[in-house]
């Protein structure tokens, strides 16, 4: 059975219940609590809209945390924009990897079942 966490209205202090509509006695002051049907709808109700809370506030930090990526990821790739037009290197690197791509050579479908000599 679930159990939740109820405080007592005579001592302020929180006790254990199992989620049953009966008569529960305090373990701290022995006053008697009744635990009713419609206490019980109230917490039921209650745990649904802390969770819908919750998935709120989940939904927001994703959100934000997609923005704040997405915006880190294009300064991130601004600078790196920048840097490649500062280096006069950099375009001598991206021909290079060209010409070794074209001088590498192609494989063909057959190439795959040939075995090694």
């Amino acid at each position: 059975m679930k159990k939740i966490v109820l405080i007592c209205p005579a001592c302020q202090k929180k006790m254990k219940i199992s989620d049953k509509t009966a008569k529960y006695k305090c373990p701290h002051c022995g006053e008697i609590y009744k635990y009713t049907f419609f206490k019980k709808i109230f917490y039921d109700i209650r745990e649904v809209l802390i969770g819908i809370v919750t998935t709120l506030k989940d939904i927001k930090f994703n959100i934000k945390k997609r923005y704040n990526d997405a915006k880190t990821t294009y300064q991130y790739m601004s600078q790196l924009k920048k840097n490649m037009k500062n280096d006069p290197n950099w375009s001598n690197y991206r021909k290079q990897q060209q010409e070794m791509k074209d001088v590498t050579p192609k494989k063909s479908f057959k190439d795959f079942f040939k075995r090694g000599k």
